[in-house]
């Protein structure tokens, strides 16, 4: 095979400044352009723009088993407020990211900050306004992604979105530094000091901190971000998937009325032992995340000259690479019929077909998402404590969850909604 340089890879047409930004005019931008373009262009794209990437900060938290056991009541109390607002609606058509956001926001506080919530939240702030800011601010880098003079502070500033996204980072920020404040200045009352967190060990409660405030704040705010955003977005999509597929509801409910009794227990604390016997309901999380994986898009930058030997390609050293998992779980030579869902691939034994990195929902490597063994026991939660109450029905279509847009999480363009009806005999 000859040796083709990243520079004359095929790719979309450029213009003079600009690169391929013409390419992705609309706004906001969606995941199908990037799937037109692989079927246009194949499996690797030339791409001229200006480089946009978040950096990883300076903690790497490890998300151990004992740590994570350590967080299973607050899971579940987090689940519990999920299912009362569920219940709340009485049965109609409901949106689930607010709802689940804001019980992901609260666990945040409880096992990652280590602090009740109802401390944190500046007294004209509501939960509501904080979770729709971190939405807003999500749906708002779509716009900066394809618009590089939006990088420029002051011109970003002189546009509505512009002055959104500077006011929700201000709010995050707010009330990220009131943590910061109080865990400095206190005695651990009003602390969750009943449970491990993970930035106890960055600010002692009446002592100094380990690093300059600004950077811790900037740490809280990423995990925040990260274990809220992607338990809210991956929920509505694994409840709307099993509102369509009823044959894998009834499978996962099943699996629950054997795991936990049908006796006075049966809504109880999940134990680790009980989420260990639970492979159908994890079969369905990770089949949900490999048709919609948390993160679309991944970025890194080749910090040597890189030889691809399947294409046939050299990437000179400095180019930032990008890949999609979005795109990747959709091939068929991992996935056979990958616009199917169909759990069962994961109830399977792996043949050994697969690569490595035909299946990377948190990413993968050194550098791959810190929190995604948190993520995966809090879904596993939220999704036994919601299936062991109601029935899920559907209100969005299949169609509706494929449209979403390209952003730092699989944000779907319209809101998905379910109906929860809560079984007769576990309503409560």
């Amino acid at each position: 095979m000859s040796m083709v340089h990243g520079g004359d890879l095929p790719g979309p047409p450029t213009v003079p400044i600009l690169g391929n930004i013409p390419e992705f005019r609309e706004v906001p931008l969606k995941i199908r352009n990037a799937r037109n373009l692989h079927r246009e262009y194949g499996d690797l794209i030339r791409w001229f723009t200006h480089p946009w990437k978040f950096h990883r900060k300076l903690i790497n938290p490890t998300f151990h088993s004992e740590l994570l056991e350590g967080f299973l009541e607050a899971f579940h109390e987090g689940g519990l407020y999920l299912c009362e607002r569920l219940a709340s609606t009485g049965g109609t058509a409901t949106e689930t990211y607010n709802p689940a956001l804001k019980a992901a926001l609260r666990n945040i506080y409880d096992t990652v900050i280590g602090i009740k919530h109802e401390l944190l939240l500046p007294d004209d702030v509501s939960e509501d306004e904080l979770a729709g800011a971190m939405s807003d601010a999500m749906i708002s880098i779509t716009s900066m992604l394809t618009r590089p003079w939006l990088y420029s502070k002051f011109l970003l500033k002189l546009t509505s979105k512009g002055r959104n996204v500077f006011k929700h980072t201000r709010m995050l920020e707010d009330a990220t530094m009131t943590f910061i404040t109080m865990r400095s200045a206190t005695t651990e009352e009003g602390f969750t000091s009943k449970r491990l967190n993970l930035v106890e060990s960055l600010i002692k409660p009446g002592g100094q901190p380990v690093m300059p405030l600004s950077e811790i704040r900037d740490e809280i705010m990423n995990l925040a971000l990260a274990g809220t955003e992607t338990t809210a977005v991956t929920m509505g999509f694994v409840l709307a998937l099993l509102a369509l597929h009823p044959e894998w509801q009834d499978a996962a409910q099943q699996e629950l009325r054997e795991v936990f009794g049908q006796g006075g227990d049966f809504l109880r604390t999940a134990s680790a032992g009980d989420l260990g016997c639970l492979k159908v309901l994890e079969s369905i999380i990770k089949e949900t995340l490999r048709l919609f994986p948390a993160v679309p898009t991944m970025f890194r930058d080749a910090t040597k000259e890189l030889w691809l030997s399947r294409l046939g390609v050299l990437v000179p050293k400095g180019t930032t690479l990008a890949f999609m998992p979005c795109i990747t779980h959709r091939l068929p030579e991992f996935f056979p019929d990958p616009q199917k869902f169909d759990p069962s691939r994961f109830l399977k034994d792996c043949d050994g077909k697969e690569h490595v990195c035909s299946y990377i929902p948190f990413g993968v490597g050194a550098r791959n998402c810190v929190g995604s063994q948190y993520a995966r026991l809090q879904l596993k939660v939220f999704l036994s404590n919601v299936l062991r109450r109601f029935r899920i029905l559907p209100q969005s279509c299949r169609e509706d969850l494929e449209e979403c847009i390209l952003t730092v999480s699989h944000q779907p363009v319209k809101p998905i909604k379910v109906s929860c009806v809560p079984l007769h005999e576990h309503s409560t």
